[in-house]
């Protein structure tokens, strides 16, 4: 079970995951902005030479993510991080950003209307998702609010506001590269947090919170608000 009642910097695991993302981040602008000039013809076939505005924009949305993420892993994430957790979401996260540029750096059609939705889509999810952590973290520090559930601000409207803002960010994301087939990841990650994160989460605050969770999720839709 990922969700324990324990706090810690849990350093070493989140190193991991920040390298990998980091790491995964410098292979995609290599193969998105190669230096033809200095590259072994074995590895001609991994560069990427779609349309430069895609590409740019598909790297630069990358880019924050990793920011973002880094933000919400060293300053967000209170939580024991254990080892287990963080093979798994290295392995997947950095599969993920990988594919991403790929797919978005080969694709040689010029930006359209679709992409323009893409990007409002991934800076609001990437706004959700940041800024309900945000709130979160702010009532958490003030000591009057010790032992308290937080179920204001964006959590207000969904009890997994921040998951549903990463669902968003990635369809974004999708839209962005103009491969639609790529908005079966953000699904997938909705499966996951469905069937797998969400019961896990809610089952540590029902226990650790009792009546107060009860109250919350019998008055706030678990993922997406007003619909589920």
């Amino acid at each position: 079970m990922f969700f324990l009642d324990q706090h810690e910097a849990s350093l070493a695991p989140k190193s991991l995951f920040l390298g990998a993302v980091l790491v995964a981040l410098i292979v995609a602008w290599w193969m998105m902005f190669p230096s033809t000039d200095s590259v072994p013809i074995w590895l001609e076939p991994y560069l990427l030479h779609g349309d430069f505005i895609r590409r740019s924009l598909v790297f630069f949305c990358l880019v924050v993510y990793v920011l973002r993420v880094t933000v919400t892993t060293l300053v967000f994430l209170k939580r024991k991080f254990i080892w287990g957790e963080a093979f798994i979401v290295t392995i997947i996260m950095t599969f993920v950003l990988l594919v991403f540029a790929w797919e978005g750096g080969a694709n040689p059609n010029s930006v359209g209307l679709i992409e323009v939705a893409g990007l409002a889509l991934y800076f609001g999810g990437s706004y959700v998702s940041t800024f309900s952590e945000y709130q979160r973290q702010h009532f958490k520090s003030n000591p009057a609010n010790k032992g308290e559930l937080y179920t204001l601000g964006l959590f207000g409207l969904s009890r997994n506001i921040n998951y549903f803002g990463d669902i968003v960010l990635f369809s974004g994301l999708a839209l962005v590269t103009g491969r639609v087939t790529l908005l079966v990841i953000p699904f997938m990650m909705a499966l996951n947090f469905v069937f797998f994160i969400i019961p896990q989460k809610e089952a540590y605050l029902s226990e650790k919170y009792g009546s107060q969770f009860k109250d919350f999720s019998e008055q706030t839709r678990k993922l997406i608000p007003f619909i589920y």
